[in-house]
């Protein structure tokens, strides 16, 4: 190694990089030194993510070169990845404990005052599926801790500070990033869009279009940046110390261990399969009548043939025995495929009905349920249940029922034949039931926990998929694999037992019918002079039969009821209980507002008191504010200090028998408003990005009310009408899922754009310009004031120059109102 290239830890000459086929970062040429702070600035879209995914091996190396002179590289991504374990599991990832160095990064991400508000069990807290239960600020410097932990050479920070107010960033900055932090000394690559920190890096990167625009050095960035760093400090100076108080958070363990039922599965469950929608109780007893007379026409069919072979030689040959015969052998066929087709299709009908019952109850169900449960858990359902719904189920209770009818049309024959035999069948009847429910008892048991030990594999895939860079950043990939093969040996050992009481049960009864395959042989030769050799050679042919179709039909029929227990858990979740429209008066009656509604926008909080659940803390407490139409608020507060709880409380998103108080909209008390009434009347963009794998119109116009000219319009407005016109499918262009093809600042102007269009009279801001530039801020802003300036708009914000030309400022702290005046009135010092 030379000794240029002994002084760098990254050197890209004439690169190009792609995602697919085009190129988005185009002949970049950048040398990084070893120990450097390096800084990487620019628009939306201008490829700021994509570089750092470039370092780091995620995209395709088109042209030129890149060269690594780091051993290890870690990361930490925009948008911070959570997996469902303890906050300790998340920071560590894998990597032994040092107590002394992580109880420096705790420290140094500002992470030691969350951790003590969650009491005796600290860090230990266990963290819902992508960190449902904790706030974007809290996430996000978990991120960050889990990045300095790994001791690397090379950092690779993409917006770490984009989700904490501005003080705590500084903070952050200071004790993690900067010359003085813990990781002086190694080489960090930060992207940020507070550019104000840059003017303590050693080098900056600016970025256009996918080119690198400028490279600065540090008096560069200071003489630029000066201004900038003037107003920021400005704006800290007046900012409250709310960074050391309590965050309000629900320390309970949110994500409880999933159950299965116990016992046979109800009848209840059995009937609504059977009588489900379209035909109900008309197609379940139709198809009784159609079993019926299935097996007694296939039955008679035998019997027929066996009377036939009974007459003498002159008699055989009349056609009357003969056409009659083959009349019965094509009914028979007739009603067979008659009979399995109706079977399937009520089945199937009630497969769809329990899948869409389900659909629909976790589409209205409050959002605690999916705090509590993990995606793979729904997944579990959703996919291998139903499947074992549409698939597994029908077959099994098909063959059930046809040889059970079967195994009884033979039990008669023989008996007509040759009665003797009833004296082993009637005894071991009995004994093969209670052998079946005793295998029963066991294996629906075993098959329920062979469901549920598989939702742990799901919901670790899904984690897994969602944190995939990490894990390959951070060489965690063979302790994810490990954790997968322990998953599924859980699995499977709950399976293998399951699979060798099947074998067991089989082996059991193989043993039975052999043994009245037996007894028929031994009568058929006993009683040779009694039985004349047809009837002999049918009742020896039958038993044989039975043997197999006995033990097939038991087999079956535990195999539908262990079966039944997916149709079980999809049940379940089709019995789930909908947000409720009322507060617990259900003696109010629901209002139904004016078409226009809200068509002034007063907002009034009267003793308003917020919990997430009847047993926790207030996260508002007797709240009394009044906000007037046509105003614009901005929010303020720490992370924890119920800012989100707002807009939940707005959307009435939690149950409504932990409310106190009421909010009123124009007068109207929303707590007696319908939810599609209350919801639909308000518009929201959200912190966390909501986009739909589908085309770009249907992500801004889902239920396409809009015109094209209005999508376009909109999103012109939002400066991003060139996704339309650089694009060949224009406004239908792709968006893959969760937006993964564009930036993050793209899909939060996507998200404004959704906005604009739907026009309401009252807009909520969630960190909407966390993730963008101050340019990109500042537009916002602007197009917010001109689209929305008739309308009344909640803005919470991190950023106080974003809430700046607010006509008034809510500052929350711990649930309380501190301040609630004009700015200049406000004394924040």
């Amino acid at each position: 190694m030379n000794d240029e290239n002994s002084d760098h830890a990254i050197i890209i000459e004439e690169a190009s990089f792609s995602w697919k086929d085009s190129a988005c970062l185009s002949n970049l040429n950048l040398k990084i030194k070893h120990g450097t702070l390096v800084g990487v600035k620019g628009a939306i879209g201008a490829g700021k993510s994509t570089l750092l995914a470039a370092i780091l091996g995620e995209t395709n190396l088109i042209g030129g070169k890149l060269r690594r002179y780091v051993d290890s590289i870690f990361y930490a991504p925009q948008m911070a990845w959570m997996f469902a374990d303890t906050i300790r599991a998340n920071i560590l990832l894998g990597k032994p404990m040092d107590e002394e160095r992580y109880k420096n990064v705790i420290k140094a991400c500002c992470l030691d005052i969350d951790l003590k508000n969650f009491g005796e069990v600290g860090d230990l807290l266990m963290i819902g599926d992508k960190g449902i239960n904790l706030s974007g600020g809290q996430k996000a410097r978990i991120s960050l801790a889990r990045a300095l932990y790994a001791d690397a050479a090379l950092y690779l920070l993409n917006d770490p500070l984009a989700a904490v107010d501005s003080k705590v960033a500084k903070k952050i900055f200071d004790q993690c990033i900067g010359p003085h932090s813990l990781l002086r000394g190694k080489t960090r690559i930060l992207v940020t869009h507070q550019t104000h920190f840059l003017v303590e890096a050693d080098q900056t990167i600016l970025l256009a279009n996918g080119h690198i625009d400028e490279v600065q050095t540090e008096e560069h960035v200071v003489n630029e940046l000066s201004n900038d760093q003037t107003e920021t400090d400005s704006s800290n100076n007046k900012e409250t110390d709310w960074t050391l108080k309590s965050a309000i958070i629900d320390i309970n363990p949110i994500v409880k261990s999933e159950t299965s039922a116990s016992g046979a599965t109800k009848w209840s469950v059995w009937l609504q399969l059977f009588t489900s929608p379209p035909l109900r109780w008309f197609g379940f007893t139709f198809m009784i009548l159609l079993i019926c007379a299935t097996e007694a026409l296939y039955d008679y069919t035998n019997f027929w043939l066996a009377m036939w072979s009974g007459k003498s030689h002159d008699e055989q040959k009349l056609s009357f025995y003969a056409y009659t015969y083959l009349g019965l052998t094509l009914g028979t066929s007739i009603i067979i495929l008659i009979r399995t087709g109706f079977i399937f299709f009520i089945m199937l009908s009630g497969s769809a009905y329990f899948h869409n019952q389900m659909l629909s109850r976790i589409l209205y169900t409050s959002l605690r349920f999916f705090e509590s449960n993990p995606s793979g858990r729904i997944l579990n359902r959703a996919s291998k249940d139903q499947q074992v719904l549409d698939e597994s189920l029908p077959l099994a209770l098909i063959d059930s029922v046809q040889y059970l009818l079967m195994s009884l049309g033979v039990i008669v024959v023989i008996g007509i034949i040759n009665p003797w035999v009833l004296l082993i069948l009637i005894p071991l009847v009995p004994v093969v039931l209670w052998l079946r429910r005793f295998y029963i008892h066991s294996s629906r048991q075993l098959k329920r926990l062979e469901s549920v030990t598989r939702s742990p594999i799901y919901a670790l895939f899904s984690s897994s998929l969602d944190g995939l860079t990490s894990i390959r950043a951070f060489e965690v990939q063979a302790d994810f694999l490990n954790m997968f093969m322990e998953r599924i040996d859980n699995n499977s050992r709950a399976y293998f037992i399951f699979f060798t009481a099947e074998r067991w049960f089989g082996l059991q009864l193989d043993l039975m019918t052999s043994l009245v395959t037996l007894v028929t042989a031994i009568l058929a030769v006993i009683l040779h002079d009694k039985i004349d050799p047809s009837t002999a050679a049918l009742s020896l042919s039958y038993s044989i039969n039975l043997s197999n179709l006995f033990q097939y039909d038991i087999r079956q029929s535990a195999d539908a009821e262990n079966y039944m227990t997916s149709a079980e858990r999809v049940h379940e979740y089709g019995q789930l209980v909908s947000e409720s429209h009322r507060n617990d008066n259900e003696s109010e009656v629901l209002i139904q507002p004016p078409d226009d509604w809200p068509s002034c926008g007063i907002i009034e909080f009267k003793n308003y008191t917020f919990r997430y659940r009847p047993e926790l803390d207030p996260v508002l407490k007797n709240l009394n504010v009044r906000i007037e139409s046509k105003e614009k608020i901005g929010v303020i507060g720490r992370t924890g200090a119920g800012k989100p709880s707002l807009l939940q409380a707005l959307f009435r998103l939690v149950d409504q028998s932990a409310i106190n108080g009421t909010i009123l909209i124009d007068d109207i008390d929303i707590g007696r408003l319908s939810l599609d009434h209350l919801r639909s009347r308000l518009s929201v963009i959200p912190q966390i990005l909501i986009l739909f794998g589908g085309t770009l119109r249907y992500n801004i116009d889902p239920f396409e009310q809009y015109s094209d000219e209005e999508c376009l319009r909109a999103l012109e407005d939002v400066q991003l009408k060139h996704l339309v016109l650089n694009h060949p499918d224009g406004l239908h262009r792709l968006v893959t899922e969760s937006g993964t093809n564009l930036s993050a600042g793209e899909r939060q102007l996507i998200c404004v754009a959704r906005a604009i269009l739907k026009k309401s009279h009252i807009l909520l801001i969630d960190e909407a310009t966390a993730n963008v530039d101050y340019m990109t801020d500042q537009m916002i802003q602007e197009v917010i004031a001109e689209k929305f300036c008739d309308r009344t708009i909640l803005t919470i914000a991190h950023r106080l120059r974003t809430i700046a030309n607010s006509d008034r400022i809510l500052m929350l702290q711990q649930g309380e109102v501190v301040y609630f005046d004009v700015p200049k009135n406000i004394d924040l010092t």
